[in-house]
């Protein structure tokens, strides 16, 4: 997957963050205008010794700007560009693009806004097209551009301060410190304010880009670059939509593979557009969809700003870890209680220690090195007696013993005992013994901000709240490494042919049931009946129990209109229930077209839906099923097709996932064939693309059988993919 992108499009992007030479146009000798902002901090850098690029001004309106040349136009400048940055009206924009395409440019950053964002599509049509009779790769419009602080390209045009009322100058945008965070953001704004709260805890940017319109390059394109760059740990990606979800989910598997990606997506009350025909389809919006995608990745999602700044400064600190194992150490017994409680709904676990590492901290308390009153546990509170170098003691037995995983350390500063010593105590064990540990200080006094700060130096990440620190440490836990594959594109026809002779809207249950057994996924003996005389034929070739439904295209939740009668023993009750049910749907002004007589299958109600996504194409659902299936919305989501540790991971999800293995007397389910059952499922919506949505709800499962006792689909012929 990797390699094809490696040697097309790696060596396009090294021209946009590490230019051999650069022509601003629209440079002023207006100090405000974007032009003139970025020139002067492209020259600051240059003459800082950071960048080393040639820097071109371009402007047919001024011949000199601060004693420098200034060139009419690119082709003026006589020598080969490696990236333009384009900051001028846009109706300037498409020209200044088709000039620099004629002369062999690499690169553009087109900070320029104005384009389909303000409804001008005429506009963006055109760029479009100049772009694509040029080899130039373009990234913009409507963006702050590229912060590189190995190179030294930067774009960022606002202003570092900006006076207050009183005329005194404050800081507006703090000055980003290096360090090994790829930042992708899909809005300026959100960048920049990560870059402050990051530089604040103590973490360095390698760099941002902002994609704006992504006329061109994309969030996908980045992610690929800084998989490959060997300067970033960390991308921290800020989303808000994209689209071509497959092309989306194979870029990030692609860097997810090769270092930590942590996402936050925004617009996740977003409505999904797709009509919903079946329970599935209403109940999966694409939040739910992205965040199937996401774990397919092995991305690490986060909710808010604040959750993202903690997340991303833990992994550009510290390593990922597979175990879940957490040890507290404390000098504060109410932190060791709360720690315990937050650690356990994060899904951390804090086992005891063993006998060995009990029995070396006792004699620690008998040589006066810990206080007699602390209790040897996990979490081990020191009480207010502990000093610096007790918690080093106990922190070298224990790190040294190999049993956990991660490491909470909260040395309340408050007590007399402990002096400033002890970050740099802890920081000797970690180092030595490797271990992932972080620290949490409470308050604003000047001894908490010194802890704090002393250990974001030392490369432990601090944090100001246990819930933030947990937080960020299970996050260590949930960053996987995804197996490398490519989601492929759904295939344009139907691998069924029969399908395309059926007309599109509701599919009929028998077609339904058809189709599933294509995909070795059984039905319960069933037969489909007009008329009442049929009955006691069919009976012959049945074993009650029974159940008998309505069998119509219009009549969609058929137990909403009593339309599903279990538990029929004999003929007489199906005859009985037969004229029952031709009363409702006559009672309900909707035409007759059967009923069916199936065999009733006693289990655990599963429903297993797939339908088509608007980004990402079919999808695939898995959950508790039911007539109470929207009420519980216990169910997990991923992108088709799936394979089966996919499908296994889809059942580990389940809240109620206890119901399948035979909790309290249910029957136990087979969980590697259910898995296996829900991989052919997802191969059908994917091989058939006039199934726009199916759903079998309930799956009765039973040990390692599993029977579609209801079945509905939506056909669309129209439209293929």
């Amino acid at each position: 997957m990797g390699s094809g992108y490696m040697k097309r499009d790696i060596e396009s992007l090294k021209f946009l963050f590490n230019p051999r030479s650069i022509a601003v146009v629209g440079v002023s000798r207006d100090p405000l205008k974007l032009g003139s902002i970025i020139y002067h901090k492209l020259m600051r850098n240059k003459t800082l010794g950071i960048l080393k690029a040639e820097v071109y001004p371009v402007n047919p309106r001024i011949r000199d700007l601060d004693g420098a040349r200034v060139y009419s136009k690119i082709s003026e400048i006589g020598e080969s560009i490696d990236l333009v940055v384009i900051a001028v009206p846009a109706e300037v924009v498409v020209d200044i693009v088709r000039e620099a395409g004629e002369n062999e440019v690499k690169t553009a950053i087109i900070i320029s806004g104005g384009f389909a964002e303000t409804g001008r599509k005429d506009l963006d049509e055109e760029l479009r097209r100049a772009i694509s009779e040029s080899s130039i790769r373009v990234l913009g419009p409507n963006t702050l551009g590229v912060l590189d602080l190995i190179s030294g390209v930067d774009t960022f045009f606002l202003p570092h301060q900006k006076p207050l009322s009183n005329g005194r100058m404050a800081e507006n945008l703090p000055e980003a410190i290096l360090g090994n965070v790829a930042v992708i953001s899909q809005s300026g704004a959100l960048s920049e304010i990560l870059m402050d709260c990051l530089k604040a805890g103590g973490v360095g940017i390698r760099t941002i880009v902002c994609v704006g319109n992504q006329i061109d390059l994309s969030t996908e394109d980045f992610l690929r670059y800084f998989a490959y760059d060997e300067s970033t740990k960390v991308i921290a990606v800020y989303l808000e939509g994209v689209r071509d979800g497959r092309r989306f989910l194979n870029a990030l598997i692609e860097a997810s593979s090769k270092k930590p990606v942590v996402v936050m997506k925004a617009g996740k009350t977003e409505v999904a557009s797709r009509a919903a025909y079946t329970h599935t389809a209403s109940m999966v919006g694409s939040i739910q969809v992205y965040r199937g995608a996401f774990k397919q990745a092995g991305v690490v999602e986060v909710e808010d700003m604040e959750e993202m700044v903690d997340v991303v400064k833990a992994f550009s600190m510290l390593n990922p870890v597979r175990g879940n194992k957490l040890f507290v150490l404390t000098n504060a017994g109410g932190l060791a209680v709360l720690s315990s409680d937050l650690a356990l709904q994060y899904g951390l676990a804090i086992p005891d220690m063993p006998v060995k590492v009990k029995e070396d901290l006792e004699e620690l308390k008998k040589h006066g090195l810990i206080p007699q009153i602390a209790v040897v546990q996990n979490p081990l509170d020191l009480t207010a007696q502990g000093s610096s170098e007790s918690f080093e003691q106990v922190f070298r037995i224990v790190a040294s013993s190999s049993l956990y995983d991660l490491y909470l350390v909260m040395p309340s500063h408050q007590p007399p005992s402990l002096d400033d010593t002890v970050v740099d105590r802890l920081s000797s064990v970690a180092r030595k013994y490797n271990v992932p540990m972080v620290v949490c200080e409470y308050g604003e006094s000047e001894w908490s901000r010194l802890i704090r700060e002393r250990s974001d130096k030392l490369g432990i990440p601090s944090y100001t709240d246990i819930r933030r620190a947990v937080k960020a440490l299970s996050a260590l836990t949930s960053y996987k490494r995804p197996i490398e594959r490519s989601f492929k594109y759904p295939i344009k026809e139907n691998r069924l042919r029969w399908i395309d002779s059926l007309p599109d809207g509701p599919l009929s249950e028998d077609s339904a049931i058809k189709i599933l057994k294509e995909y070795n996924i059984e039905a319960p003996k069933t037969f489909r009946i007009m008329e009442e005389i049929e009955l006691e034929k069919i009976m012959e070739h049945l074993s009650p129990p029974l159940v008998l439904k309505i069998s119509s295209s219009k009549i969609t939740h058929k137990t909403d209109v009593g339309g599903v009668l279990l538990g029929i023993n004999t003929l007489e009750e199906l005859v009985e229930g037969f004229r029952l049910l031709k009363k409702r749907v006559g009672d309900l002004g909707v035409e007759w077209e059967g009923a069916t007589v199936q065999e009733m299958v006693r289990g655990v109600e599963l429903i297993l839906g797939s339908s088509w996504d608007a980004i990402f194409g079919p999808v695939v659902t898995i959950g508790l099923g039911g007539i109470y299936t929207e009420i519980i919305r216990d169910f997990s989501v991923r992108v088709a097709p799936i394979e089966p540790y996919e499908a296994e991971e889809m059942i580990n999800e389940l809240k109620m996932k206890k119901m399948l293995e035979g909790y309290r007397g249910s029957p136990r389910v087979d969980l590697k064939k259910l898995a296996n059952a829900i991989t052919s499922f997802s191969s059908i919506i994917f091989e058939n693309s006039s199934i726009k949505q199916l759903e079998i709800n309930p799956l009765i499962a039973k040990d390692d059988k599993f029977y579609a006792v209801d079945v509905r689909g939506l056909l669309n012929k129209r439209e293929k993919g």
